[in-house]
Order: C-alpha cells, then structure tokens, then sequence
C-alpha cells in the first residue's frame, strides 16, 4: 500500500510539472538531464511495480499457511483429547477395582 501511495504522488508530481511547463522548448542540456531523470523515474516506477506485485503474492500466501497450520493444530488436539479420554477411562477404571 505503501508503494503504491508513492506512485500516486510519482505521477502527480510529474502531471503537475508538465502542466506547470509553459517556457518554450529548452536546451539540448537540459532536455538530456530530463531524459535522465525520466528513465531514473520510470526504473523507479517499475521497482515499485515489482514491490507491489511481490507484496500481493506474499498476502496471497500467508492465508493459506496459517490455514495448513491450523489444521494440523485441530487433528493435534484431536489425538490429545482420545489421548487424555483414554487415559480418564484407565484411572476411572483403576479407581473402582480399589
């Protein structure tokens, strides 16, 4: 989410900077610093993309470990319940042949 906050705000900054431009069409310097700036901008822009889609991924599979976890905690828990019933019916039985 984080990301891609900072790619909205990315590209307004660069909306806004065009519509700002009203001077006629600078030097040859300048336009190569732009150029430069552009393509450091959009490998920035595709970092982020590639951020966000390994984000998205992540969250995809959490879920479905925990999920996995969770069950095998539930058959866990079902072994220990037959384990102590069983173990309640030997004492009870112990107890009475006293």
């Amino acid at each position: 989410m984080r990301y891609m906050t900072a790619a909205a705000i990315l590209t307004i900054a660069l909306a806004s900077q065009a519509t700002a431009q009203t001077a006629s069409a600078p030097a040859n310097d300048v336009a190569l610093g732009s150029r430069t700036e552009i393509r450091e901008l959009i490998q920035a822009m595709q970092a982020t993309a590639k951020a966000s889609r390994e984000n998205v991924d992540y969250a995809r599979v959490v879920p479905d470990l925990l999920y996995q976890i969770l069950a095998k905690l539930d058959k866990i828990e079902g072994k220990l319940d037959k384990v102590e019933t069983t173990l309640k019916a030997a004492q009870g039985s112990a107890s009475r042949k006293r």
